[in-house]
């Protein structure tokens, strides 16, 4: 169970996964240790699954929103979808679709690859929204 410090750690954290433990401590007013020993029992909990990074590339980036057949395990495509080289994130949604896909690819024909590759499954549609901008959140 992650409580109001836990929070606040991840807060930080999802902006700026580099950021010390030092200066997380000084901006919350706690030991480093605090923060060393709550991110480190965050991770065996598992509420931090991984570290990442944000970048600015050339490549192609786009969020490939996926609609399934009613009597389709929505949780078994997303999951093989999270497999493609290419596919950065994948969340199950509510509303009109199903599975919306982040993509970053080095190309176009890459990126319809994926695509083509998602239509094998009991897909009814399909439907790409290029990033056109990125804008990232700061401290």
């Amino acid at each position: 169970m992650i409580d109001n410090l836990d929070k606040r750690i991840l807060e930080i954290m999802k902006k700026d996964s580099r950021c010390p433990y030092v200066e997380i401590a000084n901006q919350m007013g706690v030991s480093e240790g605090t923060i060393r020993s709550r991110v480190h029992r965050m991770i065996e909990d598992g509420v931090i699954r991984g570290f990442t990074i944000k970048t600015s590339s050339k490549n192609v980036k786009a969020l490939v929103e996926v609609r399934i057949d009613v009597n389709t395990d929505t949780e078994e495509i997303a999951k093989e979808l999270a497999k493609y080289e290419g596919v950065t994130e994948v969340f199950e949604v509510t509303g009109d679709q199903d599975i919306i896909a982040i993509v970053d690819v080095e190309s176009s024909q890459r990126l319809n690859e994926i695509i083509e590759q998602a239509r094998r499954f009991n897909v009814l549609s399909t439907r790409t929204r290029l990033i056109l901008k990125e804008h990232f959140g700061e401290n």
